[in-house]
């Protein structure tokens, strides 16, 4: 492992294409269960039945547009979806989303597309793929101004259960039925996880997958926000408008510019 100073990441050799050009291929068969549909329902719930427009922090392979087409049919809504990983976008370009829906290729700290937007919206977790501070500072200060007056900032992410270093080594069966060995290794002091799924089947050999954890606790995220100027509207333990407590270990937090 390297030092930030000499990779961002914390990572050799890891860059913003790394995650999702590595995991491109399985990432839809891997994680087509992941229970955060709340997130989605969560947002759309708080919309009027007029069209808006509507844009994805690390869109990747399309998996929240389509379900955010689902939620909202027949809505008009203008869907730009932005991302690092060309082969992520080459899947979300076939799967046939209507005209209304597009996507930029680009590190969504370093450059957005251009607004404004009513809704910008990161799911489950991908804000964390972000380096390090300066480049969280960015992606918020870029979404600040790339919102309408009334646009919100939906963010969807976990908080650690723990605040020891650890690393740990397991076996685990993904939705697909391939085995993987999973490595990661926490380092709370620099808020990193880093880790590999290395195949244990035949159809992908030994291909090694890498992933790169930058996390951000709530109270950091809010101060980030205030200084970039939007403000804290609601925070729930999910989607379904459950009480956020000091026990929880996910928050969907909403964003709105100050007043």
């Amino acid at each position: 492992m390297s030092n930030d100073h000499e990779n961002p990441y914390g990572v050799d050799g890891y860059d913003a294409t790394t995650y999702g050009d590595s995991f491109a291929e399985v990432y839809d068969q891997w994680y087509e269960g992941l229970d955060d549909a709340d997130f989605l329902e969560s947002i759309v719930s708080s919309l009027s039945h007029e069209p808006v427009r509507v844009l994805e922090l690390g869109v990747g392979t399309g998996r929240l547009v389509a379900q955010w087409l689902s939620l909202r049919p027949t809505s008009g809504d203008t869907i730009v979806g932005i991302d690092s990983s060309a082969a992520m976008l080459q899947i979300a370009n076939e799967k046939n989303f209507p005209a209304s829906v597009s996507f930029m290729q680009g590190n969504f700290s370093e450059q957005l597309p251009i607004g404004p937007f009513d809704v910008v919206f990161i799911g489950y977790n991908t804000l964390f793929n972000v380096p390090d501070e300066s480049a969280l500072r960015n992606c918020i200060s870029r979404v600040a101004r790339a919102l309408t007056p009334g646009g919100s900032l939906y963010i969807d992410a976990v908080i650690p259960n723990s605040t020891e270093a650890s690393t740990l080594e397991s076996i685990q069966t993904m939705a697909t039925g391939e085995e993987v060995l999973a490595t990661s290794h926490h380092d709370p002091l620099s808020q990193r996880i880093t880790g590999t799924f290395t195949h244990l089947g035949t159809e992908h050999g030994s291909q090694v997958r890498s992933f790169a954890v930058r996390y951000f606790t709530p109270p950091q995220l809010d101060a980030i926000a205030e200084q970039s100027g939007l403000t804290l509207f609601s925070r729930y333990a999910d989607g379904r408008q459950t009480a956020f407590t000091s026990d929880s270990y996910r928050h969907v937090s909403r964003y709105s510019p100050t007043v």
